[in-house]
């Protein structure tokens, strides 16, 4: 095997591998041409993984993208007929191919790049979330980027949550000026959400983090944690335990999305506890008040038919949660997380420590008053924070 042959091959192993971060040509046999430089790109245009190639003359840049077969196909000739250098830039070695008539070499060097760059090319919304190793190991990308036909959904959810966290952030100062933060997700399950927080937090907004998923099954916490060590998540950790009973002394961010039914409430008391400058929760199930809820005229009516009663109950649960979040001193919103295109457990209820929040007998009366309405004996969150007496 020649050495342009052997250095093209290893252009198609970075690729394959997800390695590759750019390719440039340089040295042009035709010293009278514009053209003195090349340099070779992955971007993802309309879904598609594409070269984008910039043609760098003395005074502009023209950049053309091609699909991947016509752009090896396009870098093989520039290398037989115009360009004497080409350096291949991986995250594992930089590779050099020297051109001198029939003699070729290549060198092999330490990597010059550590991490990969963004791929997107079309004008959207850059994902916030800096790296796809993690992704493509959780089975979301494949190697080259692209979202896998069935994670869609999942890809969206990602993106969406890490928004909702960069806005929450920013705008907290406690959680800012904090020096080493600690962060639960409660029911982790596969740890999309865990690993994207972990992601965001790290190398996109520079907090030092040590996040910990909780989750009973232990395949799924094997299976985290060799994806965590082999993405190099060095802060990144699961542990076996029910939410229950998992002893949470202090967490600045308690997580807990779609644990299910009495579940988010174990983690919401939990977070209170903890003092957690910041419960997030995306419910999911609301068995506990729907066997409950008894009313009388004309609300029957409306929880005589299962679905609508099954709503209600969702919008019940939910309301009495922020109200008693309110009522253990937290600033508290409640509103859509993803359309329900993409899931219908898409409820998020998010609570910030308030320091000035008033008396809770205010949110406590709102609880009774709503309970009364709906027949409803006591809510879970009550009983785990001594709030209901029989």
């Amino acid at each position: 095997m020649n050495k342009l042959t052997e250095f093209l091959n290893l252009l198609d192993k970075s690729i394959d591998e997800n390695t590759f971060v750019r390719l440039t040509l340089s040295k042009n046999r035709d010293r009278n041409t514009l053209l003195k430089k090349v340099i070779i790109k992955l971007a993802i245009v309309k879904k598609k993984v594409k070269f984008s190639v910039i043609y760098r003359e003395d005074r502009k840049d023209i950049t053309k993208n091609f699909d991947l077969k016509e752009g090896k196909m396009i870098i093989e000739n520039m290398l037989r007929q115009s360009f004497q250098i080409a350096n291949l830039f991986t995250i594992q070695n930089d590779y050099v191919l020297e051109i001198k008539g029939l003699k070729n070499h290549i060198k092999i060097q330490k990597p010059t790049f550590t991490s990969l760059p963004k791929r997107s090319h079309d004008k959207l919304k850059e994902p916030l979330t800096t790296q796809i190793n993690y992704l493509a190991e959780l089975g979301i990308l494949d190697r080259v980027g692209r979202v896998q036909k069935d994670k869609g959904d999942k890809y969206k959810q990602i993106q969406k949550f890490i928004e909702i966290i960069e806005s929450l952030i920013r705008k907290n100062k406690a959680i800012k000026e904090t020096n080493g933060l600690k962060i639960f997700d409660m029911g982790s399950g596969k740890g999309y959400l865990t690993f994207a927080l972990y992601d965001y937090l790290t190398n996109n907004a520079n907090l030092k983090s040590e996040v910990v998923g909780v989750e009973i099954r232990e395949d799924l916490i094997h299976f985290c944690n060799e994806t965590a060590q082999k993405v190099g998540f060095e802060n990144l950790s699961f542990e076996k335990g029910f939410i229950s009973n998992y002893e949470l002394s202090k967490a600045d961010i308690l997580i807990a999305l779609h644990a299910c039914d009495t579940a988010t409430d174990d983690a919401i008391f939990k977070g209170i506890q903890a003092e957690a400058n910041l419960i997030i929760c995306a419910p999911c199930c609301h068995k506990q008040i729907r066997k409950q809820m008894n009313t009388v005229p004309p609300l029957d009516s409306v929880t005589n038919f299962g679905i609508l009663k099954e709503r209600q109950a969702e919008i019940v649960t939910d309301t009495i949660r922020a109200l008693l979040l309110e009522a253990s001193g937290y600033k508290t919103k409640v509103f859509e997380f993803i359309s329900t295109e993409h899931t219908g457990k898409n409820v998020m209820i998010v609570a910030e420590k308030n320091t000035d929040a008033p008396k809770n007998d205010l949110y406590l009366e709102k609880v009774k008053k709503l309970k009364d309405q709906f027949g409803i004996e006591f809510h879970y969150l009550e009983k785990l924070l001594g709030l209901y007496t029989s």
